[in-house]
């Protein structure tokens, strides 16, 4: 689809996020009455059918909530924000297992235009954010929810969870989902399931989604009314589970229509736009494009930050994990085991299934060493999300003793993916050997059903010593799923059939895109052996490079040596470091490129890199234009965001991690100051400070008071920029 027609439709809703008025919306007929409290809005439900607008900002103090209106006395009057929002709904406790749940329970012929809410609703099923069901010709337009959503069964949606019965047409103009949404079945960023008459139009859907049965998509989750109509519609978050009929627009497709409705190609990469049909087919926004579309708007919630999220820290909080495989994780700080032999996150009997979020930490020096029939950091990821995880230094060998096992994988961040799985935005860097089994990858050995592998890298040395089959720089046996923007660096070596320097196979279920490699392959006696991929049918790999080394091989492998393969293209040395030879890579958002070096992922970008980009700075930043210690946002000084990974739109009370106070002395001196700090008897503090965020093997230790905890850095004269953080260290560590 033209991405101007996308623009198009949705100017009306960036100009109503805003604050402008696009349309006059329903007239107000009879003097409305005003809300101003907590107490107020309540009280609608003495007079489901009355006028109401809201009159101020309200605060709903993070009390239950329970719901206006019910599938038996549902709302049916009219409410207006008048530009007020609605903050802090907390929809769940003792109700968490009801039906109908939102700010709204349930709207039949009811009106609600201009109400911006946020908060967390959960419930059973008919679960959103500004209301679980509408019906009856209910009109709702100009609204905004920012609402965390958790369904335990169907019909859930960011906005509405679904829309149901009756021949009157329902009406959505104009609004936005922003939260992350939860359910089992019929689950959508904006509404979860539409089986009534309806006109969705301009509206977007900001939101992750996650399912643990079949019908989920980016937007919405179900369509099945021949007089339901989605126009002008787009959205940009993640989509993963279990169960079929995933879409990064609609899950599940019945009857109704699509017009001019587009996704986000960096948050799904080639996820199917309509789960269940093909056929239907939209348009794919890059992250340009979505910025501007966007413009105006704040930035959507990341899904790192929830307060739902338990935080790690230590290697006893990452083992852990497996206690409790389908929780929500985010690594708070670096961990290193220092050569320690550690079991698998996951293994087949317990998968992991939940979300884990590295923030770009590292996990290092590990070894694993399992004879379980999945070996890696994380044994098996069943449905589950996994992003921003860096291993460094991990060595991952094993393979279950029964070499005649199929369903098995070593890989090094994990030995199998599988169902609906998400992962990107992860590194590897260590050694993968497999002794006894089939499916060998430096980042995962064995894929399955429709995973998802986006923007991942691996450094590795990879082999086979059992001399079984599928051997691969990246992913041993690709069998189902999709794998995109992603590189290997590796050597890789076995006796067995099937060997590539990125993908040992790849079946007929999977797919891989926009891709390369730079690898050593070595194989003797085995057949299907490629430069790329060892074993694939035509048109299974596009938009893919490789450069061979040493043992001129081709692209692909056949039974007695390799051969070309469309969408696989060999490169020489000096055309692996020009942007050129990479057509179908995405330079702007995905990939950058530098002088003699190959093309590395933005996702790996350093901090210092990442604040540059959002600034807009493109060249070395002059002094007047680096963020000064005095810049603050929510009490967070402007950069270190980027050294912890801490979002600014948080509060200090709300961090998980130290910060180190910068400030200036009376004499406009500057100097940092450390947090109070305990158990540290016998240890000397010191606080590094460097001017490049990248190099902190050369970064200048400075002493700390050990009373006031402020050091002062003796450079001279004070650099454009400095980078800090303190240490502990005790006896001769």
């Amino acid at each position: 689809m033209n991405a101007l027609a996308i623009f198009a439709a949705a100017a009306g809703l960036a100009a109503c996020a805003r604050g402008e008025q696009i349309n006059a919306g329903p007239v107000i007929s009879n003097e409305p009455t005003l809300i101003t409290t907590r107490e107020g809005l309540a009280a609608i439900a003495n007079d489901l059918g009355g006028s109401y607008a809201l009159d101020a900002e309200i605060d709903l103090g993070g009390a239950d909530w329970t719901p206006i209106g019910n599938v038996s006395a549902p709302f049916t009057g009219t409410l207006h924000g008048n530009d007020h929002s609605i903050r802090n709904l907390f929809c769940t406790n003792s109700l968490s297992g009801a039906d109908y749940r939102g700010l709204f329970g349930c709207a039949n012929g009811a009106t609600i235009e201009g109400v911006s809410v946020s908060g967390t609703v959960a419930g059973k099923q008919y679960v959103g954010g500004l209301v679980g069901c509408i019906t009856g010709g209910t009109l709702i337009s100009n609204c905004i929810a920012t609402v965390e959503i958790a369904a335990t069964n169907s019909y859930a949606g960011g906005l509405v969870g679904a829309c149901a019965g009756g021949s009157a047409v329902n009406r959505i103009v104009d609004c936005r989902a922003d939260g992350f949404v939860s359910g089992s079945g019929s689950t959508g960023g904006f509404i979860g399931y539409v089986y009534a008459p309806a006109v969705i139009s301009n509206c977007v859907a900001r939101g992750d989604v996650r399912s643990a049965a079949s019908y989920y998509g980016g937007f919405i989750g179900r369509l099945a009314h021949d007089d339901a109509i989605i126009d002008g519609c787009w959205c940009s978050g993640a989509v993963w589970g279990t169960g079929g009929d995933i879409g990064s627009f609609i899950g599940h497709h019945v009857r109704g229509t699509n017009v001019n409705c587009a996704v986000s190609a960096y948050a799904n990469g080639p996820r199917p736009f309509c789960g269940n049909d093909p056929v239907i087919t939209g348009g794919r926004l890059t992250q340009a494009e979505i910025k501007a579309l966007s413009d105006g708007w704040p930035e959507a919630p990341k899904r790192a930050k929830s307060s739902a999220m338990i935080p790690i820290s230590t290697p006893e909080e990452l083992l852990a994990v497996t206690n409790n495989p389908s929780g929500s994780y985010v690594l708070t700080a670096d961990i290193d085991f220092n050569g320690e032999t550690i079991e698998p996150i996951g293994d087949y009997r317990n998968p992991f299934q939940g979300e884990f979020y590295g923030q770009n930490h590292k996990i290092s020096n590990f070894y694993i060493n399992t004879t379980d029939k999945y070996a890696g950091l994380f044994g098996k990821i069943n449905g589950g999300r996994v992003g921003g995880v860096q291993v460094e230094d991990g060595y991952v060998t094993g393979g279950p003793a029964d070499s005649g096992l199929e369903d098995v994988g070593v890989g090094g961040l994990a030995g199998k993916i599988d169902s609906k799985s998400l992962v990107d935005g992860c590194w590897f860097v260590g050694e993968v050997w497999n002794t006894n089994s089939v499916n060998t990858g430096g980042f995962v050995g064995y894929t399955a059903d429709a995973p998802v592998i986006l923007r991942c890298c691996v450094e590795s040395y990879v082999a086979n010593e059992s001399g079984k089959s599928y051997t691969g720089g990246f992913v041993g046996n690709h069998g189902g799923g999709f794998i995109a923007d992603s590189s290997a660096q590796s050597s890789v070596s076995s006796d067995g059939d099937n060997v590539g320097g990125f993908a040992g196979g790849v079946s007929k279920a999977a797919r891989i895109d926009t891709s390369w490699c730079y690898s050593y392959v070595s194989s003797d006696g085995g057949h299907y052996r490629g430069a790329f991929v060892g074993l694939a049918s035509s048109g299974l790999v596009t938009g893919s490079y490789y450069e061979d080394t040493e043992n001129n091989l081709k692209a692909a492998g056949t039974s007695s040596g390799s051969d070309d393969y469309d969408g696989i293209t060999p490169l020489g040395d000096e055309e692996m470091w020009r942007k050129e030879s990479f057509a179908a890579l995405d330079f702007d958002d995905v990939w950058k490129i530098d002088e003699e070096t190959y093309p590395y992922l933005r996702t790996l970008f350093s901090a210092y890199e990442l604040w540059l980009n959002d600034v807009g700075i493109t060249d070395e930043p002059k002094p007047e234009d680096m963020p000064k210690p005095e810049d603050m946002v929510n009490g967070i000084p402007a950069g270190v965001r980027y050294v912890f990974g801490i979002d600014p739109s948080i509060g200090p009370a709300d961090l998980t991690e130290p910060l180190l106070g910068i400030g200036f002395d009376t004499d406009g001196k500057p100097y940092v100051k450390l947090p109070p700090i305990v158990n540290t008897e016998g240890a000397a503090v010191t606080v590094q400070a460097t001017e490049d965020l990248t190099d902190w093997d050369n970064a200048v230790k400075l002493p700390v008071d050990a009373v006031t905890g402020i050091c002062y850095p003796n450079f001279d004269p004070i650099p454009a920029k400095m980078f800090f953080k303190y240490s502990i260290i005790f006896g001769d560590d």
